[in-house]
């Protein structure tokens, strides 16, 4: 054979070798990459499991607190109490932690239309004329509930063929809400508690008491002049708590739902509901998704 012919054999098994080379390399970087992301994943997973585990430790912490006020302050439920003020930003291992606890019957019950009783059927017309739905829309929505109810969120009523803009106001005076309760005058709104009382002035006058001592009793309502609505009370059964958890690039929202009572003179309280998401994802509104 040839200089020639053998120099390029030479030069052949070099490109063949530079070759797999190159092949080699890129087997190895597709492996570390896949190595990483499997890394990255893995991280994630042991970060959102650290991070659910922190959040039901705040979800007994709030059972707790809820129990120990049914004992300490069972005739009102209000935002100045102890349970109440949550925690904001607390800093943990590698993150942060937030814990709020919310009266979940601050708004009108609609499962409460399913008794077929005349009292909550007229308060849920009330409010949907109010919200701006027409007296066909609030009889569809009523059937809507009874045919399906009890209902766990507001997405049903969609099918009565809600303006999105309306809907969103609706879901701020009303809930789903698996108990039976009065609304919570210490923790309402002023625009349901105008519809309650009839009366948006009186109802203006209340809520300034309300933020100046953080509660209202019966004698405050005497003082106003009008009488406690028949659906409406002082004190919850129903309370949401919304955790959120931030550990290291993961952040998860955990929301539960907790039922209170007592039980032969003892205070009882426990989770029933849970979901994956903030305040909405249970009973609060149309976009909610428990699970």
């Amino acid at each position: 054979m040839s200089r020639g012919a053998d120099a390029g054999e030479r030069g052949m098994i070099l490109v063949n070798v530079l070759l797999f080379v190159a092949i080699a390399s890129g087997i190895v970087m597709l492996m570390i990459s896949g190595e990483d992301g499997a890394l990255q994943r893995a991280g994630r997973m042991r970060e959102a499991a650290r991070a659910q585990a922190i959040a039901r430790g705040g979800e007994t912490s709030a059972v707790v607190a809820l129990r120990r006020d049914l004992l300490t302050g069972p005739d009102s439920d209000n935002a100045g109490e102890r349970w109440a003020a949550g925690d904001r930003g607390v800093a943990i291992d590698g993150g942060t932690f937030s814990l709020a606890i919310a009266d979940a019957q601050d708004r009108f019950n609609v499962n409460a239309v399913i008794s077929g009783e005349a009292g909550p059927i007229e308060l849920l017309s009330r409010i949907g004329l109010s919200a701006g739905l027409t007296p066909e829309q609030i009889a569809r929505a009523i059937e809507l509930i009874r045919l399906a109810g009890p209902i766990a969120d507001l997405r049903p009523l969609a099918r009565a063929g809600l303006d999105p803009t309306v809907a969103a106001r609706l879901s701020t005076m009303i809930t789903a809400l698996p108990h039976e309760g009065k609304i919570n005058l210490n923790a309402v709104g002023e625009p349901l508690l105008a519809i309650l009382l009839d009366d948006p002035m009186k109802a203006h006058e209340l809520i300034a008491v309300r933020t100046r001592q953080t509660y209202l009793t019966p004698q405050d309502f005497a003082d106003a002049h009008v009488a406690v609505p028949q659906q409406a009370g002082f004190t919850s059964s129903l309370f949401r708590v919304t955790a959120s958890v931030t550990i290291g690039d993961t952040t998860q929202h955990f929301t539960s739902l907790i039922a209170r009572r007592m039980v032969d003179g003892v205070p009882v309280a426990a989770v029933i509901a849970r979901a994956r998401g903030g305040a909405a994802a249970l009973a609060g509104g149309p976009a909610g998704r428990p699970s």
